[in-house]
């Protein structure tokens, strides 16, 4: 407990105190006024039950004060314990999400890959990506444009994978995506090739619709090794490869939507 919680709890000691002994005092009294009724003291009777009654009202009038006073302060107790938490929840997402899209930042995605890989529980996919065709928005359209493009592909890759796997970005117009619990190497290509296909829809903003492309590279772990730098290294390559192959016009797009089983974007555990 800090001094300021102390100090209200002795204060409050101090008001049970003080009030046990005017309500003892008021119990004398009334004795007293029984007795001398009984030997007939009318006068006295008089002025000892005024004094009963304004030490009755004292009595509760200080009472009431006290709880006026202790409602009052555990108002403020509470209102400053939600700014607290307020404050703290805040502090958390400036640390763990992106300010512009709300998925994962690249501190958050580290951190959480950098955990995963030093397990040796099931099979997990990193994928990164890279979007084709954002500069061009940005120069086009401008950052507004730009910004709006990248918040709805986070959604989709989100929406893709499932809120049990995390999607982040890294900065600019590349993400990350965690997946764990993934089927094996044949789920985790299809799951890429979803992830493909649901960013690539045009995006409409205004009176445009945007079309972007997206090169993805993946690694799964720890079947390819448990070394996170390692594991990187391989999504890294595999993304330039892909890009290489986009923009040597050998990548093929899917003219629907590729199945992907329920294997491959399964909850963790």
């Amino acid at each position: 407990m800090d001094q300021d919680g102390m100090r209200r709890r002795r204060m409050m000691d101090r008001a049970i105190l003080a009030a046990a002994l005017l309500t003892a005092l008021l119990v004398a009294l009334v004795f007293d006024i029984v007795v001398k009724e009984e030997e007939g003291n009318t006068a006295g009777l008089m002025i000892e039950m005024n004094e009963a009654l304004g030490l009755a009202l004292l009595i509760v009038f200080g009472l009431l004060v006290y709880g006026v006073r202790r409602l009052r302060d555990q108002r403020r107790e509470l209102e400053a314990r939600l700014q607290a938490e307020t404050e703290a929840k805040r502090a958390l997402q400036l640390a763990l999400l992106d300010p512009l899209t709300g998925v994962a930042n690249r501190r958050h995605f580290q951190d959480t890959f950098t955990a995963a890989s030093d397990g040796r529980i099931g099979t997990n996919a990193v994928f990164m990506l890279d979007m084709d065709g954002f500069k061009a928005i940005n120069d086009t359209y401008g950052h507004a444009a730009g910004d709006e493009v990248l918040k709805v592909v986070a959604l989709r890759l989100q929406a893709a994978v499932g809120r049990h796997n995390l999607v982040s970005r890294l900065g600019g117009d590349e993400f990350a995506v965690l997946v764990f619990n993934i089927g094996g190497e044949s789920d985790a290509e299809r799951l890429k090739q979803r992830m493909r296909y649901e960013a690539e829809q045009p995006i409409p903003i205004g009176r445009a619709a945007h079309s972007i492309g997206v090169a993805i590279g993946l690694s799964l772990f720890p079947q390819e090794g448990a070394d996170a730098a390692a594991i990187l290294a391989r999504a890294d390559e595999a993304l330039y490869r892909d890009k290489r192959m986009r923009q040597a016009g050998l990548s093929r797009r899917g003219a629907t939507a590729p199945e992907v089983t329920d294997e491959a974007c399964s909850e963790p555990g």
